[in-house]
């Protein structure tokens, strides 16, 4: 009797302690559980709180216009031997800091004898201040890094137009047998108009 009394004993004393675990257990699965969604639901909102923000600060890029911008701006001052500007050429050559640049389109020159280039560039929300400053840095460098011999080139180079409006900045050399800036200038303002 004395043993079936001690095997009672130690079956309800297992009984509560598995009782206890698996309620311990289950409150702390719960528990994590709920930890686990505020947390997927917090990264959520950050996340899309992030998107939304890139979005307002980066927009959406306009092909078109700036593909208008610089066949209208070409048919005024034709590129000898044209040259598409890449993301190298505007980090690299320009001088440019591709953080700040939404979308680009350009051309400058491959003849060693020209200085001609036409760029748009529609910046980021905000940047289009930025893109100016660092493109008149690069236009000092040109007009100043040219050997005598080429006084025709530095002097298109020195009146080179870089104009901004909006988040939209255009940058001109006319080329060395090109245009007068004059139509250049009235070009610019057509196509950003």
């Amino acid at each position: 009797m004395k043993k079936l009394i001690a095997v009672l004993c130690a079956a309800v004393l297992m009984t509560s302690l598995l009782a206890a675990c698996t309620g311990s257990s289950s409150e702390s699965s719960q528990s994590e559980s709920n930890t686990t969604s505020s947390e997927t639901s917090t990264s959520d909102t950050s996340s899309s709180a992030e998107e939304s923000q890139t979005e307002e600060t980066t927009g959406e890029a306009d092909t078109a216009k700036l593909e208008s911008i610089v066949s209208s701006l070409e048919a005024v001052n034709e590129i000898a031997n044209p040259r598409a500007l890449d993301d190298f050429s505007l980090e690299n050559e320009l001088g440019l800091t591709m953080d700040n640049i939404l979308a680009f389109k350009g051309d400058v020159t491959n003849d060693q004898a020209d200085c001609s280039l036409v760029l748009a560039i529609q910046a980021k929300s905000g940047c289009a201040d930025a893109v100016k400053t660092e493109l008149e840095a690069y236009k000092e460098t040109a007009s100043s890094n040219l050997y005598a011999e080429f006084a025709d080139k530095v002097a298109k180079a020195q009146d080179a137009r870089i104009v901004v409006s909006g988040d939209f900045v255009v940058m001109v050399i006319a080329g060395v047998n090109g245009p007068d800036y004059a139509d250049i200038d009235a070009a610019i303002e057509s196509a950003l108009a």
